[in-house]
């Protein structure tokens, strides 16, 4: 079986970081997809790229000139090339996404297989109500040699939640790959009051170090199961394995059709922030 790894790469908040993700599959190459779209209005990415062999070591290969737009089934707008970071399409600066809505992405006018014939890829996703912050904390590790980052939160009890959380750090996005964002269900505190949570970690001993002036922000983000599972899924495989020579990562189920890897998902944020002093 020929294994793959696919790239991602994610934009946020003017900061570019690039997201490399290892997976797992069988057969030619294949549509990587990543994107992300909120509530609030803003230009939003999609990447686009294709897979290649797992242990070939070469620059993961953008895929260029695709037809790209995001429909919210009343609505369709065109996402443009970036010409400057080839692979990367943007929605309107004014696109804003809302609460229980439902949102299809769609790529054509592209053949990753190279075999003569364009093909078409769609995904749908539904923007999920986030969790409201109430506040948030940053105090000395009683555990670990570093700082946590806790979040004040009450969780509403009507429905089954899943929630992303992501740190930035003077306008920098600190959880700077997807498998450093912290996910969790609503299980443990399903309808309770969140007091001081911790939800992030800053480590010493990684010379992640804050000093006095630094600007913290916690973003809390309400996401689908689907894509929770995609991320939490995507942990446990690139996380370290034992036995340590195990096999290279499986195939990640993602919400792409037609064969490709990769998700797109939909979000409401929220957002507090703290200045050290």
């Amino acid at each position: 079986m020929e294994l793959i790894t696919a790239g991602f790469m994610v934009l946020l908040m003017a900061c570019t970081e690039r997201v490399d993700i290892d997976l797992g599959m069988a057969g030619e190459s294949k549509l990587v997809v990543f994107g992300e779209i909120t509530n609030q209005a803003k230009a939003h990415a999609v990447y686009l790229s294709r897979s290649t062999p797992y242990f070939q070591n070469q620059p993961t290969p953008v895929v260029t000139g695709a037809a790209v737009s995001v429909s919210d089934g009343v609505k369709t707008v065109t996402l443009k090339e970036d010409p400057d970071h080839p692979g990367t399409y943007y929605t309107p600066a004014s696109f804003a996404g809302k609460v229980g809505g439902s949102y299809q992405l769609s790529v054509r006018n592209i053949d990753v297989n190279d075999d003569g014939v364009s093909e078409a890829y769609e995904a749908t996703t539904a923007m999920k109500k986030t969790l409201p912050l109430h506040g948030m904390a940053i105090y000395n590790s009683e555990t670990r040699d570093g700082w946590d980052v806790a979040v004040y939160a009450s969780e509403p009890g009507e429905t089954k939640d899943y929630y992303l959380f992501r740190v930035y750090k003077n306008g920098i996005l600190y959880s700077d790959t997807i498998t450093n964002y912290r996910v969790y269900d609503d299980k443990l505190f399903n309808g309770k009051n969140i007091d001081g949570a911790s939800v992030q970690f800053f480590d010493r001993e990684k010379g992640e170090t804050l000093e006095r002036g630094d600007v913290i922000v916690l973003e809390a983000a309400g996401i689908t199961k689907e894509y929770y599972r995609f991320i939490d899924a995507l942990k446990e495989e690139t996380g370290e394995k034992y036995p340590m020579f195990s096999g290279p990562p499986a195939n990640l189920e993602g919400n792409i059709t037609n064969g490709a890897l990769g998700f797109f998902a939909a979000m409401e944020v929220s957002r507090a922030s703290i200045t050290i002093k």
